[in-house]
């Protein structure tokens, strides 16, 4: 299940990463059953643009609606640090 991320849960003014803006809309989580027997589920953050290039995962959850609590959260944290550092990195 794809879940759309709401910008103002990052509480990020700012979305832009090296000179690039970030699009938050680019960003997406997804949940899904990882096991039947007991029944677990797991989340994921995804890119629309390319792939990310590594995964961010979790899994474990005792219902969809835990993991897509913790996934929203891990990807506002995600896109928030993304920010934090853009805006350490020099302009040219």
């Amino acid at each position: 299940m794809a879940l759309p991320l709401n910008p103002a849960f990052c509480g990020a003014a700012d979305w832009s990463i090296w000179g690039m803006p970030i699009n938050p809309d680019d960003y997406y989580l997804t949940t899904s059953r990882t096991s039947d027997r007991p029944e677990r589920w797991g989340w994921e953050i995804c890119r629309k643009s390319q792939p990310l290039g590594i995964k961010m995962t979790a899994d474990g959850f005792q219902s969809d609606s835990a993991a897509q609590f913790a996934g929203k959260k891990a990807l506002a944290d995600f896109l928030s640090h993304l920010v934090k550092e853009d805006r350490r990195l020099p302009r040219k």
